[in-house]
């Protein structure tokens, strides 16, 4: 015979179940994200506290019970005497009492009004997240459902001999980031150079090549200023949006060394739009850019002998620079 669940393991029983239903939800996007934070909120407002995490409001309901002190004693004792003792005490300490319920009291609202605003202030600050991160989010379960699978165009034998013939001079560190073309990576393995691969899809399987499997980002944040002489970008030009391929262009070209190769390869938007449709190529994470646009871009940063070399299948491009 089981033993009978508790009301605690029950409601918790019961919450887990919801949340476990509002996160199929969400994931499957029958509704939209609005109402499920919503109805979230509603639903966390009428939760019973030994249900729910104690949150800021809990926090300064808290201290607000605390605060308050009662200072009518109680006189229950064993015996009448005992009783009548306390009841006298209580009698001529009551003043005593009262004055220090009503510091104790002032104090407590003093402490809880300023957190109440700050809680206030955190809620609108929330919602407007929200609302912004909802702005932002626009058919984004359509557009991955659209783009899983596609990858950008491979880069042609062409295109891989300019590169490695413009980082014959180069010595120093190398970096590619971050779909990294190997047999490129492997081409660049000469004396005085040390070229190396970053990104998060390399794998480590190719012993004769130094790869590393972490984001590009994370990787140029712990990089020296000016510790590469080398520097070609691949990958990120096609996925990720278009500020976060400004602030990794600006990050990475901080990384180089006075004179550094520098070598952009991207696919062409005529590439992605023959392969996706107009709508398809729309919808990608910022809409890759045009050679005119990084030509524009490293003019910006005073690189110098920018050049723009087109793959023989009209797929992919590739921009070089020297960083002054």
């Amino acid at each position: 015979m089981t033993e009978p669940q508790s009301d605690a393991d029950f409601i918790a029983s019961v919450v887990a179940e919801i949340e476990n239903e509002a996160q199929i939800r969400a994931a499957s996007g029958d509704y939209p994200r609005a109402l499920l934070r919503t109805l979230d909120e509603e639903f966390r407002r009428w939760l019973p506290d030994s249900a729910s995490q104690q949150g800021i409001e809990e926090s300064i309901r808290g201290i607000e019970l605390a605060s308050y002190v009662d200072p009518v004693v109680p006189i229950d004792s064993q015996s009448r005497l005992g009783r009548k003792v306390k009841y006298g005490v209580r009698r001529l300490t009551y003043f005593y009492h009262r004055h220090i319920t009503q510091q104790i009291t002032v104090l407590g609202i003093h402490v809880t009004r300023p957190l109440r605003l700050l809680d206030a202030s955190l809620k609108q600050l929330s919602r407007r997240l929200t609302a912004l991160e909802d702005s932002l989010d626009v058919n984004t379960i359509e557009r991955e459902e659209l783009l899983a699978g596609f990858s950008g165009a491979k880069l042609t034998d062409d295109l891989r001999a300019e590169i490695v013939t413009a980082m014959s001079s180069v010595t120093g560190r190398i970096l590619m980031t971050d779909s990294v073309d190997l047999d490129l990576l492997r081409s660049l393995q000469n004396p005085g150079q040390s070229a190396y691969g970053v990104g998060p899809t390399v794998t480590t399987v190719n012993g004769d090549l130094e790869l590393r499997y972490e984001l590009a980002t994370d990787h140029l944040n712990v990089l020296p200023d000016e510790s590469l002489s080398g520097l070609i970008l691949t990958g990120m030009t096609d996925r990720l949006s278009l500020n976060e391929q400004l602030r990794t262009l600006r990050k990475a070209l901080d990384k180089c060394a006075p004179g550094a190769q520098i070598a952009i390869i991207i696919t062409l938007p005529k590439y992605w739009e023959e392969l996706l449709g107009a709508v398809g190529s729309d919808l990608l994470d910022g809409r890759p850019l045009h050679p005119e646009t990084w030509v524009h871009l490293l003019n910006r940063e005073h690189a110098q002998n920018i050049s723009v070399s087109v793959a023989s299948d009209q797929s992919t491009a590739v921009i070089m620079a020297i960083l002054k």
